[in-house]
């Protein structure tokens, strides 16, 4: 089933800390929470995070050149399922006192019937520029941290592996703080094969998934992981996905003059790979 209706999410991959710029070293955790969003519409409120890179010299405006993109990366439905021309990207800044407080901004999603989001040709995932206001901080997460088959390889990244997840379930009820950060929960890889991503295309994540962790990222952080026959001093941080849905069990009950239907929710999310997320990332406009 579509994991959550009216409340959605995107998700992406990121990989080893050593390819982040030296500014941003820090936890990914701690990165990826401030760089993650709730995107609300009255059709559809989700989870988004924000990557960049820097301009191309493909770039319509030569003065874009070098500036930093930020892309905002979802899931494909949260952004189908918007009534609409318009959103609300809900950033936050810093007060004098340290404290933070909610910056909502509003997000052009449509004009004139045509969607300003590019999104994949089969995956779940959407992707599109935005621009952070000048007082909000975005950490620069670049788009080199979405996990590769080799990556994933490299690392030996298989079944029991403990991951997290950062997002907003039931978004539009729960509030986990005034700043309007997200919440992390973790589980682990729960399906077999993972590779190659392009035939598996999505894999369970034993987590308890909700309405509202749509687009929420999947990631891998890890200290001195054991791999290639021996424990590997480092730390191993790796973006693997973006929660798409949550599995379900439907169960019906007939009798001659009623039905009952019954939801159970089995405790899996589905990751679609950071793989995908590349490639639409790839079909972005210059």
């Amino acid at each position: 089933m579509r994991l959550f209706t009216g409340s959605m999410i995107l998700l992406l991959a990121a990989a080893v800390a050593e390819k982040t710029p030296a500014a941003e070293k820090s936890d990914l955790d701690t990165q990826l929470m401030l760089s993650t969003f709730k995107l609300a519409n009255p059709g559809s409120t989700a989870t988004a995070f924000i990557l960049t890179r820097p301009g191309t010299t493909h770039s319509v405006v030569a003065a874009d050149a070098n500036k930093t993109q930020f892309i905002l990366v979802t899931a494909r439905h949260v952004f189908d399922q918007m009534r609409g021309d318009e959103a609300t990207l809900h950033f936050r800044k810093q007060t004098a006192d340290g404290r933070y407080a909610k910056s909502p901004m509003p997000l052009k999603v449509r004009q004139a019937g045509k969607n300003l989001w590019t999104k994949h040709p089969t995956a779940d995932v959407a992707v599109m520029y935005v621009s952070p206001p000048a007082d909000v901080r975005v950490p620069h997460l670049p788009t080199e941290l979405l996990a590769s088959d080799n990556e994933l390889q490299k690392y030996e990244v298989h079944p029991g592996d403990t991951l997290r997840a950062i997002g907003f379930p039931h978004a539009n009820e729960f509030e986990a703080n005034e700043g309007g950060f997200a919440v992390v929960r973790s589980g682990c890889v729960a399906s077999y094969p993972l590779l190659p991503t392009k035939t598996t295309r999505t894999f369970f994540f034993a987590f308890n998934s909700f309405e509202g962790d749509s687009g929420a990222a999947v990631y891998l952080a890890e200290n001195n992981r054991f791999y290639g026959g021996k424990t590997q001093e480092g730390r191993v941080q790796l973006i693997l996905g973006l929660v798409s849905e949550q599995q379900f069990l439907d169960e019906e009950i007939k009798m001659a003059y009623q039905t009952w239907k019954f939801r159970h929710r089995l405790g899996l999310g589905i990751v679609v790979h950071a793989s995908a997320i590349k490639e639409t990332i790839a079909l972005l406009p210059p």
